[in-house]
């Protein structure tokens, strides 16, 4: 049941992403043209902006997904297997703990914000500003996913003569 909710969830995400990036990239073509023909649509960069930021937090979380964000691993590949493992588990929790702070905060800011129209549309601020603790907790779900399947023994990083997915 909860990995058929993860699918969907994750299918979801994906989605909105592709959409949000064709909207994104549809809107400033349009907005250009229209502003090189002397009749600029002045709303399309509030917009944009706004959809934007919902882009970038669906990204991060695809990308944790995948585990494609940087890290370094020089000192932790020195130590034995049962350490490495405690290692992950300690940063998973690390990791965690700074996201469930984010996701509480974000939702305070999104929630100051809200009171706040935007110049051009006069739709509430926290039309964007939402995108902060919802991506925040989207990458919570990931880490506690990555977590379970670390406790179980399971290996986060894919195999290294294996191609990865990018997006």
């Amino acid at each position: 049941m909860i990995r058929s909710v993860l699918t969907g969830l994750r299918g979801a995400e994906r989605a909105a992403a592709g959409v949000l990036l064709v909207v994104i990239v549809a809107l400033v073509v349009v907005a250009s043209a229209t502003r090189y023909a002397g009749a600029p649509i002045l709303w399309a960069l509030e917009i944009t902006q706004a959809l934007f930021v919902w882009l970038c937090v669906f990204a991060a979380d695809l990308t944790l997904q995948r585990l494609g964000h940087f890290s370094v691993d020089m000192v932790a590949n020195l130590l034995p297997r049962r350490a490495r493992q405690a290692l992950e588990v300690f940063n998973l929790l690390l990791v965690g703990a700074f996201l469930g702070v984010l996701v509480f905060y974000g939702w305070r800011f999104a929630s100051f914000t809200g009171m706040r129209p935007l110049p051009m549309t006069g739709v509430t601020s926290a039309v964007a500003t939402a995108a902060l603790p919802v991506g925040f907790a989207l990458m919570l779900i990931t880490l506690a996913e990555h977590l379970v399947l670390r406790l179980k023994g399971k290996d986060l990083a894919p195999d290294a003569g294996e191609p990865r997915e990018v997006m």
